[in-house]
C-alpha cells in the first residue's frame, strides 16, 4: 500500500513538471522565435509597358515605410524611382529592388511596334466551321495568311476559319515584323457520326427505286439535277385502279410522271437544292382512295479540289490535306471508294476524307455522293528545299530551289519587296539592308525562306573580322597592333577593310572602349535598340552591346554607360563575330543592353 502511494505522488510530481515545461514553451519563449519566417518578393517579375506609361512595383509583404533602393540597368529604355516604372523608350530593363540585403527584379519590355506585331493571342482552338478574330497592335500595316488553308483560311481582317481538323500557322506579317499564332481545329462532332437514313421495309409507302427497280429502304437524298424514279412500296398493282403523282414544290422537285406500264412507278428530275414531298393519290379498285407521301431532301454537291497535292514527311507534321463536299443536305452520305489510293494514310469522317501522305505515289479517290460520283486524282510528293546560304548583297541575286515536287510550280511573294523581290522561279534579288522572307506556296501548303540582305561593302568588312578572329591573337593591351585585338578593335578593324569605314565608328586611328562607342553612337542616333532586338531585325554588320556590372569587373570599367564591357558584330545568319565565333546566345542575352546600326 505504502508503495502505491509513492508511486502516486512521482506520477503527480511528473505531471507538474511536464505542465511547467509546456508553460514555459508557450509563454517564457521569444515571440520572434515563434514567428514563421517572412517571405519577401517582388511584386511583378516581368512586365509589359508601352512606350510612355508606367506601373508601380512593390515588395511583398515589406511595411509601406520600407527602406527599398531601386535601380534600373537600362536608364535608356525604363527609369524607377521609388518603385513607379516608367518605359521612356523601346527595349529591355532588368529593375532591381534591395531590401535587407537582398535583391528582388522583374524584367521589363517596352515592345517596338513598329519591329514588332503583338497579336491577341498566340494559339488559339476553334471547332470547324466556326470562326475566331484574330487582331494585332502594330504601327504598320498587318497582312495574314494561313500555312495550310486545307486546315483554316484567314481574310484580309484576320478573321480565322476553321475549315478541317488539324493545326497550322496563321502569319502575321508587316513591311518591317512577322509573327505566328497557332491554329488547332478540332472536328465538330456532328461530322464524326454517320447518318442513319435506314426506314421501315415492312411499311406501304413511297421509296426511291434504281432503273433495275431496286427498292432502296432508305431516307430519299439525292444530288439536284438528276433524274429520279418512285415507287409505292408493299403495294400490291393488280389490286390499283389509278395513280396520280405529284410534287409539293416544283421549285425543288418536278412533277412525276408515270414510268410506260406501270402504276405505281414514276420518274421526276430534282431541281434545285432544298426539300418537297413527293405525292401518290392511289384509287383503289375497290373505290378506296388513299394518299401516300414522303420527303425528298435534294442536295447541291461541291467537291473542293479536282487534282489535289499532297507533301510528304520533308514537309512537316502540320501537312494534312483535305477532300470534302459542300452544299449536302443533313442527311447526305458520302461513300468512299479507296481500292484505287495505295500508300496514303485515310481518316473518314462524314462528309470528308483526310489524306496523310510519306512517299511519293499517285492514284484515285471515289466518292459516292446522293447518286452522284466524283474522282480525286491525287499526287503524293516529298519535297527537298534548299535554303539560301549565307546573306545576299544588296543588288545581288541568289535561288531558292524546291525539287521533288514534278511539275507543280511554287508561288513565291516576299513579305517585303523593299527588303529582297523573288521571282517565279525562285530567284532573290536583294534590294535594301535588312531581314524579311519570301513564301512558296505548294498546293494549299506554305513554305517559309528566310533571307537577309546586307548592305553594300558588309561582306568584306565581316570576311576581315573572320580573318582576324580564326588568325590573330587576343589581347587587350595590344589591341591597336597588326596581328592583335580585342571586341572593340576587331570590330574597327572589321569596318576599316572597306573604304575607311572605321571613320564611322568615331576615329581614323584609334578603336574606341565599348562603352564609348556606345556612347558615340548613341550621340548620332545611332542605337537602334536599347536592348536585345531579335535577329530578325538585325542587319548583318549590326553591332551588339553586353552590359552587366559583374561582368564590367572582370572585363572591363564599372560605372561606364550601362557597365558595358563587350561588342560583338552581327555576321548575318544568327551568327555573331567575336573571340570564339560563337553563335548570337553567346552569354545571357539578358546582357544585351543595345543595338549599334553604323550603316543602314
Amino acid at each position: 500500500m505504502k508503495k502505491m502511494r509513492q508511486r502516486k505522488r512521482r506520477k503527480i510530481k511528473f505531471q507538474k513538471i511536464f505542465l511547467t515545461i509546456v508553460l514555459v514553451i508557450a509563454v517564457g519563449f521569444p515571440t520572434n522565435i515563434l514567428q514563421a519566417k517572412t517571405d519577401y518578393s517582388m511584386s511583378e517579375v516581368s512586365i509589359s509597358l508601352w512606350k510612355g506609361s508606367s506601373k508601380k512595383l512593390t515588395i511583398v509583404n515589406a511595411p509601406a515605410d520600407a527602406k527599398v533602393t531601386w535601380s534600373t540597368s537600362n536608364e535608356f529604355a525604363a527609369t524607377v524611382v521609388d518603385g513607379v516604372v516608367t518605359a521612356v523608350n523601346f527595349g529591355t530593363a532588368t529593375i532591381t529592388a534591395k531590401y535587407k540585403k537582398k535583391s528582388y527584379t522583374c524584367v521589363v519590355t517596352i515592345p517596338d511596334t513598329s519591329r514588332k506585331i503583338i497579336p491577341n493571342t498566340y494559339s488559339v482552338t476553334i471547332v470547324e466551321g466556326k470562326s475566331f478574330q484574330l487582331t494585332a497592335i502594330s504601327s504598320n500595316v498587318v497582312r495574314y495568311h494561313s500555312q495550310n488553308e486545307a486546315i483554316a483560311t484567314v481574310n484580309e481582317s484576320g478573321m480565322i476559319f476553321g475549315k478541317n481538323p488539324g493545326k497550322t500557322k496563321i502569319i502575321l506579317k508587316s513591311n518591317t515584323a512577322s509573327t505566328e499564332c497557332i491554329v488547332t481545329v478540332v472536328a465538330d462532332k456532328s461530322t464524326l457520326k454517320q447518318v442513319n437514313n435506314t426506314v421501315s421495309k415492312k411499311r406501304t409507302a413511297i421509296r426511291r427505286v434504281t432503273k433495275k427497280n431496286h427498292i432502296r429502304y432508305e431516307r430519299i437524298i439525292w444530288a439536284k439535277n438528276k433524274a429520279i424514279r418512285f415507287k409505292i412500296a408493299n403495294l400490291e398493282e393488280h389490286n390499283v385502279k389509278k395513280c396520280v403523282w405529284f410534287t409539293s414544290d416544283k421549285k425543288v422537285l418536278s412533277k412525276p410522271k408515270k414510268v410506260k406500264g406501270n402504276k405505281i412507278t414514276a420518274e421526276a428530275r430534282t431541281v434545285s437544292r432544298g426539300k418537297a414531298k413527293v405525292i401518290a393519290k392511289v384509287t383503289y379498285k375497290n373505290g378506296k382512295v388513299k394518299k401516300y407521301s414522303t420527303n425528298v431532301y435534294v442536295s447541291s454537291p461541291v467537291i473542293n479540289t479536282k487534282n489535289l497535292v499532297v507533301l510528304g514527311k520533308n514537309a512537316g507534321s502540320w501537312r494534312l490535306q483535305y477532300i470534302s463536299f459542300s452544299g449536302l443536305s443533313k442527311y447526305s452520305v458520302v461513300k468512299w471508294d479507296l481500292s484505287a489510293a495505295k500508300k496514303i494514310k485515310t481518316t473518314v469522317y462524314r462528309n470528308k476524307l483526310a489524306i496523310l501522305g510519306n512517299k511519293p505515289a499517285s492514284g484515285v479517290v471515289k466518292a459516292q455522293v446522293d447518286g452522284k460520283t466524283y474522282k480525286v486524282q491525287y499526287n503524293v510528293y516529298n519535297p527537298t528545299f534548299q535554303n539560301l546560304s549565307g546573306y545576299i548583297i544588296k543588288g545581288k541575286t541568289a535561288k531558292i530551289n524546291i525539287a521533288g515536287i514534278g511539275a507543280v510550280k511554287p508561288q513565291y511573294t516576299s513579305r517585303n519587296e523593299l527588303i529582297a523581290t523573288v521571282a517565279q522561279d525562285g530567284m532573290v534579288t536583294g534590294v535594301n539592308s535588312g531581314v524579311t522572307t519570301v513564301d512558296a506556296k505548294i498546293g494549299s501548303y506554305y513554305f517559309t525562306f528566310r533571307v537577309e540582305v546586307a548592305a553594300k561593302g558588309m561582306k568584306e568588312i565581316i570576311d576581315r573580322a573572320d580573318y582576324i578572329v580564326n588568325n590573330w591573337k587576343y589581347s587587350q593591351s595590344k589591341r591597336m597592333q597588326e596581328g592583335f585585338y580585342d571586341c572593340s578593335s576587331l570590330v574597327w578593324k572589321g569596318y576599316k577593310a572597306y573604304n575607311d569605314y572605321q571613320e564611322k565608328l568615331g576615329s581614323k586611328t584609334q578603336a574606341f572602349c565599348a562603352a564609348d562607342l556606345f556612347d558615340y553612337l548613341k550621340s548620332k542616333n545611332q542605337i537602334v535598340y536599347f536592348g536585345y532586338l531579335g535577329y530578325d531585325y538585325l542587319k548583318p554588320g549590326d553591332l551588339i552591346f553586353y552590359g552587366d556590372y559583374n561582368s564590367a569587373v572582370q572585363y572591363s570599367t564599372p560605372g561606364r554607360t550601362l557597365d558595358i564591357y563587350h561588342v560583338a558584330m552581327y555576321a548575318g545568319n544568327a551568327r555573331v563575330v567575336e573571340k570564339g565565333g560563337q553563335p548570337i546566345n553567346y552569354n545571357n542575352l539578358n546582357h544585351v543592353v543595345g543595338i549599334g546600326r553604323v550603316i543602314d
